[in-house]
């Protein structure tokens, strides 16, 4: 039986989640729907795999995990009010 990586307790539920490709979310501000992502620590393709802790409530894995590039958002350019009301000559 596995461990808590947070707590030490033996109260982990493991969950494995068949959903094909109904699936969506939301990763840094970015919407997904369809698969599951791979490279979030989640499972992935069709399914979702999640052990967490019924004691402290830590999702177990490997964390940090850096966001996946197709989810990272371009910075949106700022708007420039003095060009704005620049007057023509």
């Amino acid at each position: 039986m596995s461990k808590c990586q947070r707590c030490a307790s033996e109260r982990i539920c493991s969950i494995y989640a068949k959903s094909s490709d109904l699936n969506s979310g939301d990763i840094a501000g970015v919407e997904f729907d369809g698969y599951v992502p791979h490279d979030v620590g989640i499972g992935g393709g069709d399914s979702v795999e999640i052990d967490w802790c019924l004691q402290c409530g830590h999702i177990q894995g490997e964390w940090p995990i850096e966001t996946p590039a197709q989810y990272v958002k371009e910075p949106e350019e700022a708007f420039d009010f003095d060009d704005f009301f620049k007057k023509e000559e």
